[in-house]
């Protein structure tokens, strides 16, 4: 059996179509995992999920978007289209080139754009019609035939390995594999300043700070994963909430509050026009949720891109900085 929770990214469309549709949803609230959609299938289609479809049409609508805005290739003068995808890739990268390097910038950028565009459009394909609101019900409870693919664990997990391996390429690239553990286990003191003796012994200090820093790489992938995740996963569940306090306004269940009754044995008009007003109110209160969901999709698409940024920075653009202090 079909159910829709919402349908619409206007919450008073939603609202009004939810309060007639067959509520299978109740107040479950969003799975915290991806789920099944083929449980019983006998090959390798047991692991299409919710997410991983809805990542691939969101892909799929994702490239032919891009095909359609350059259709008509490349001008001096740039068209609508061209002009969209050049001033993001102006703003981008004026942002990000003096973390990463000008030497390394026309290397790592088309990763970096790749990341943000890819990670902000399946952020916002939450706020699309029927995204994390359709599904059938299986064992009691409602299985969502879409889900965003970052409130998946999985994806973002992929993300953060793929940035990972990235980070790993582009720094023995840039310093080699002795540059790199150098700058992880070498001895960061100048023979100048210390003693002999002491600049010895801080070869088992910074050995010693070396692996320290090995566990805070292996953590990032945790850290990006997660943070992404949560994120998107915490705005699926908080517009779920407020659809499902938009329904329950919206049907009339403030009057069957004890406020209500005592508010209607004092005075009828009143209560009468409370009833209304807060009717009224349901239809529109998931609608700032949406705005709110919008800049954390956006934000956290950017977080991401600049940490890994960051991280590329960390190694490659240390020989730059120290030019820089000697000039």
């Amino acid at each position: 059996m079909l159910g829709v929770k919402k349908f619409s990214i206007l919450s008073i469309w939603g609202a009004v179509l939810s309060s007639g549709s067959v509520d299978l949803w109740g107040n479950e609230g969003v799975s915290s995992k991806a789920e099944s959609l083929l449980q019983n299938a006998n090959s390798i289609a047991v692991y299409l999920t919710n997410s991983l479809l809805t990542g691939l049409l969101v892909s799929l609508l994702l490239v032919l978007v891009i095909r359609l805005l350059m259709r008509n290739g490349i001008h001096s003068v740039p068209q609508r289209g061209q002009a969209l995808v050049e001033s993001l890739i102006d703003t981008l990268g004026g942002i990000l080139e003096p973390i990463v390097g000008k030497h390394l910038f026309r290397s790592v950028f088309p990763l970096l754009l790749g990341y943000f565009v890819f990670i902000l459009i399946q952020n916002l394909s939450g706020l699309l019609p029927g995204i994390g609101s359709i599904g059938f019900e299986r064992d009691g409870h409602c299985l969502g035939i879409f889900r965003p693919m970052n409130a998946d664990l999985n994806a973002t997990l992929a993300l953060a390995l793929i940035a990972s391996l990235a980070w790993t390429y582009f720094c023995v690239r840039c310093v080699g594999i002795s540059g790199l553990c150098g700058h992880i286990f070498g001895n960061k003191a100048d023979k100048k300043e210390v003693h002999r003796i002491v600049y010895l012994l801080l070869f088992f200090v910074f050995f010693g700070v070396g692996f320290v820093e090995c566990l805070s790489i292996v953590f990032r992938i945790v850290s990006l994963s997660f943070r992404l995740y949560g994120n998107v996963f915490g705005g699926e569940n908080l517009l779920h909430n407020m659809y499902a306090m938009s329904e329950f306004l919206t049907s009339g269940g403030l009057a069957q509050t004890d406020f209500y009754a005592l508010l209607h044995s004092f005075s009828v008009s009143l209560a009468v026009l409370l009833h209304w007003g807060i009717r009224l109110l349901g239809y529109f209160l998931p609608l700032p949720f949406y705005f709110l969901e919008f800049l954390i999709g956006l934000v956290q698409a950017f977080v991401f891109t600049l940490l890994v940024a960051v991280y590329i920075g960390l190694i490659c653009n240390h020989d730059e900085e120290e030019l820089m202090r000697k000039v």
